[in-house]
C-alpha cells in the first residue's frame, strides 16, 4: 500500500494546485510599473519586453508557503524570471526570491544563468541554452526550504536560513514575472497554497485607529497609502514591540526629511526612540537608510521620487537596515538609555515636501543569541 501512495503523491499534489491564470484574461493579476507590458494571446500570458524594468506582473494575493507550477517559452536571447515572496514595488527580485529563466549566453552554471537565484546561488546543474521551446518549472517554498526544478532537473534545493543573504529575504509576498526587456510567454500557471506559519502583528496603517501624533503635521490615509505633509512631528502606530522585523514601502518627494522611529513613545516626556533616516541627498551626513547618529548608510543611488522597500530588523542592541533587499547600515550597539520596547513612529519635518508610506508590516522575533 505504501508504494502505491508514493506513486500517487505527485498526482495528488498536482490535483491540489489551482489555476491562477484562466487563459483568457489577467483577472487575479496586477501589473505594476508605468508602461504596458503584459497581455493575453492564444491562451498565454505574453510579456512583451516593451515596458522593461520596473514593470512586473504579480498575483493579487500574497503567499508564504506554496507549490508553483508553470510553463515558459523565451524569444531568442530572452531573459525572464519568476519572483517569489516579493513586495509589490521597489525591486522585487532583490527583496523577494527570484529564479532566472534565460536563453543563456554561456553553458556553465553561473550566478545569473537559468535556475540561479540571481547573484547569490548558481543552479545545481547547468541547462542547455534554448529559445522558442516550452519549459516546465516546478518549485516549492515551505518555511525555510526552497526546491526548484526545470524540465525535471533539480536546479535549487536549499535551506534559506543557512545562507547569510537569503535568510533576510521576505517571508511572505507576491508571486510574479518581471519585464526584463525581452519577450517571453507563460501558460498553465497553478499554485497550491500551503498557508503560513510566520506570525505577523496586525498590519500597521490599515486604519488610523490608535495612532498618536507627537508634534504637528498633516497625515492622511487613502487607498492604503499614508501621506504626510506640513508640520514637524512623529506619528506613532499602536502597540509596543521589543524585537521585530519591520517592512514598509516608502516614496519620498522633493527631498523630504523624514524617518522611522523605533522603540519610542508619543508621550512628550518619554524618549522618541531611535531613528532610521529617510533623506535623499547622497552627500548628507545621514542619508536614507542611516541609523541616525549611530551608523551612516552606504547607499550609492538616491531613493527619491519612487517607491522602495525599507526593511528594519531590531534584536536586542542590534539593528540592520535593508533597502530594496540590500543591507545599507547596521550596528551592534544602539544608543544607551533607550527603553527595551516601544512604539513605531513615522516622522515628517520638511517644508514644501511630502512622503508616502504603504504596506507596513511587523514580524515579532526572538533575540538572536
Amino acid at each position: 500500500m505504501r508504494w502505491i501512495l508514493l506513486l500517487l503523491a505527485p498526482l495528488l499534489a498536482h490535483a491540489a494546485a489551482q489555476p491562477i491564470f484562466d487563459g483568457a484574461t489577467l483577472r487575479g493579476w496586477v501589473a505594476e510599473g508605468p508602461n504596458p507590458a503584459f497581455e493575453v494571446e492564444k491562451g498565454q500570458i505574453a510579456v512583451t519586453g516593451a515596458g522593461n524594468q520596473p514593470n512586473w506582473l504579480h498575483t493579487a494575493a500574497e503567499y508564504e508557503n506554496f507549490r508553483l507550477h508553470f510553463e515558459y517559452r523565451l524569444a531568442q536571447w530572452g531573459e525572464a524570471a519568476v519572483v517569489l515572496r516579493a513586495p509589490r514595488l521597489g525591486r522585487p527580485m532583490q527583496a523577494g526570491l527570484a529564479l532566472y529563466l534565460a536563453h543563456d549566453y554561456h553553458s556553465n552554471a553561473a550566478l545569473h544563468s537559468t535556475g540561479a537565484i540571481p547573484g547569490v546561488r548558481a543552479p545545481a546543474q547547468a541547462l542547455p541554452p534554448t529559445f522558442d521551446v516550452w519549459h516546465t518549472v516546478d518549485l516549492a517554498l515551505e518555511g525555510e526550504r526552497l526546491t526548484a526544478s526545470i524540465d525535471g532537473t533539480v536546479v535549487q534545493d536549499l535551506q534559506l536560513s543557512a545562507d547569510t543573504e537569503l535568510r533576510q529575504r521576505l517571508k511572505r509576498g507576491f508571486i510574479g514575472f518581471p519585464d526584463l526587456g525581452y519577450k517571453y510567454w507563460l501558460r498553465n500557471i497553478r499554485v497550491d497554497d500551503l498557508g503560513g506559519g510566520t506570525k505577523f502583528a496586525e498590519p500597521l496603517g490599515a486604519t488610523l485607529a490608535g495612532w498618536e501624533l507627537r508634534g504637528t503635521g498633516e497625515w492622511q490615509l487613502h487607498d492604503g497609502v499614508l501621506k504626510a505633509w506640513s508640520g514637524d512631528g512623529v506619528y506613532y502606530a499602536p502597540g509596543e514591540f521589543r524585537d521585530f522585523e519591520l517592512t514598509l514601502l516608502v516614496n519620498p518627494h522633493h527631498r523630504v526629511n523624514s524617518g522611522v522611529f523605533l522603540r519610542g513613545s508619543a508621550d512628550l516626556k518619554a524618549s522618541r526612540g531611535f531613528e532610521v533616516q529617510i533623506y535623499s541627498p547622497l552627500d548628507s551626513v545621514y542619508p536614507t537608510g542611516s541609523i541616525y547618529n549611530v551608523a551612516r548608510s552606504h547607499i550609492t543611488a538616491e531613493y527619491e521620487e519612487r517607491w522602495f522597500l525599507m526593511q528594519i530588523t531590531v534584536e536586542g542592541t542590534r539593528c540592520t537596515v535593508r533597502l530594496d533587499g540590500v543591507t545599507v547600515a547596521e550596528t551592534e550597539r544602539l544608543p544607551e538609555g533607550l527603553p527595551a520596547q516601544g512604539r513605531i513612529g513615522l516622522q515628517f519635518h520638511s517644508a514644501g515636501a511630502w512622503i508616502e508610506f504603504r504596506d507596513l508590516r511587523i514580524r515579532p522575533i526572538g533575540v538572536r543569541r
